[in-house]
This record gives C-alpha cells, sequence and structure tokens, in this order.
C-alpha cells in the first residue's frame, strides 16, 4: 500500500504561517523523513484550501490505489496536539469538505493538527462564528510555530505506524 500525504494549506507567502497552513508547517519539519518512508509520497496541493478537493480528485485520478492521508489544522484541538481518524465528515472545515465531495467519499485518514489556545484554566478556547475565519488565517505566534515543531515528531511518528500497521494502531498511540 502507498500513502499520500496530504497536507492542507493555502498557497503564498501572506498565508506562509497561518494556522490554516498548519499541516503545512508541521511537514515542513518532517517531509525529508516521510519522503524516506518506501510506502510513502506527499502531494501538496497548489490551489486554495476551500478548493483542496478539486487538486486531491485530479491526483487520485491517476493514482487511484493510493491511501489518502490529510493533515490539516483543528480549531477545536488545542495547540501542541493531534488526533487522528478515518471515515468522518468534514468538521466544519472547507478543505476536507471539498475534498469529501470532489472524491464522493470520507473515508480517508485524517491527521488534525491543534490550533486552539487554551484558557487560563485549561480549557480549550475555540473561536467560533466570524472570528473562526480571522482566527485560522491568522499568523501564528513564535511559540506556536515552536509548537507545531515540537508536534511534528509526533505527526511523522503517526506517519511511520500508519504505514507499518494501520491507522488504528497510530490512533491507539498518538490520540
Amino acid at each position: 500500500m502507498i500513502y499520500t500525504i496530504v497536507p492542507l494549506g493555502n498557497p503564498g507567502k501572506e498565508y506562509e504561517n497561518t494556522r490554516h497552513n498548519a499541516g503545512r508547517v508541521v511537514l515542513s519539519h518532517i517531509e525529508e523523513d516521510v519522503k524516506n518512508i518506501s510506502s510513502c509520497e506527499v502531494f501538496v496541493p497548489t490551489t486554495f484550501m476551500n478548493e483542496s478537493g478539486r487538486a486531491v480528485s485530479e491526483y487520485f485520478k491517476y493514482h487511484e490505489d493510493r491511501e489518502l492521508v490529510v493533515i490539516y489544522d483543528d480549531k477545536d484541538l488545542p495547540i501542541g496536539s493531534i488526533r487522528i481518524s478515518y471515515d468522518r465528515g468534514d468538521g466544519g472545515h472547507n478543505g476536507v469538505k471539498s475534498i469529501i465531495e470532489s472524491l464522493g467519499k470520507k473515508d480517508f485518514i485524517r491527521i488534525r493538527i491543534g490550533v486552539a489556545k487554551l484558557n487560563e484554566d485549561g480549557t480549550v478556547n475555540t473561536p467560533t462564528g466570524e472570528e473562526t475565519a480571522k482566527y485560522v488565517l491568522g499568523r501564528m505566534s513564535e511559540d506556536e510555530i515552536v509548537s507545531m515543531k515540537v508536534i511534528s515528531t509526533n505527526v511523522l511518528g503517526s506517519i511511520r505506524t500508519i504505514s507499518e500497521v494501520g491507522y488504528q494502531k497510530a490512533m491507539e498511540k498518538y490520540n
């Protein structure tokens, strides 16, 4: 089985270190390691986030035998955390929604990267409504960028586990 790792994000310098590009930021720290896993390949869409499905479906027209692994930001998870899931809805994420609609299926692996801040009491400060777009398109602080680098080790480990023994074992180990 070949796993195609797809980090979601928006192209261009203006989006480079935004929370919405967390998947790309994390992958940038581990991309060479991922490319050295013989059962993995990396595909980075050049479309904007909300049109990710168009690029992914075009790619899969020529690579039907691949297993899709999407890495993306999750505003509901605290920064510095990851969650692996499979066969879920879009969770309000427009990039994932675009992929589901374009592929006509939702049975693919997801590695969600937490981007939510924590309140002083330890609860997650999830942006809602109109503040969501402003928050996820906002630039990461230096601390957030460091968190992305730190969790990239877990993302690499989860990709290795997925490719060696399956997403269920990766979920047990990293969720």
